[in-house]
């Protein structure tokens, strides 16, 4: 890993990923976005930084661009 990068862990309900991210100002990003295929368009998918979570975990946070009640 190199020394501006760390490894994040992508928890979603029983399942996980991990990613290498870029540190901003030395420290963790609190959310980014990935594109993702939600019924046939690709979408982007906002990741959140949890703060009460293991050492970088993110949790997702919706969808860009949507509007939700």
């Amino acid at each position: 890993m190199a020394d501006n990068t760390y490894t994040a862990t992508l928890a979603r309900g029983d399942s996980t990923e991990t990613v290498e991210l870029e540190l901003i100002q030395g420290g963790p990003q609190r959310s980014f976005t990935r594109t993702v295929d939600v019924e046939g368009s690709p979408v982007d998918e906002v990741w959140e930084l949890d703060p009460d979570g293991p050492d970088y975990t993110y949790r997702p946070g919706g969808y860009e661009d949507r509007a939700y009640s």
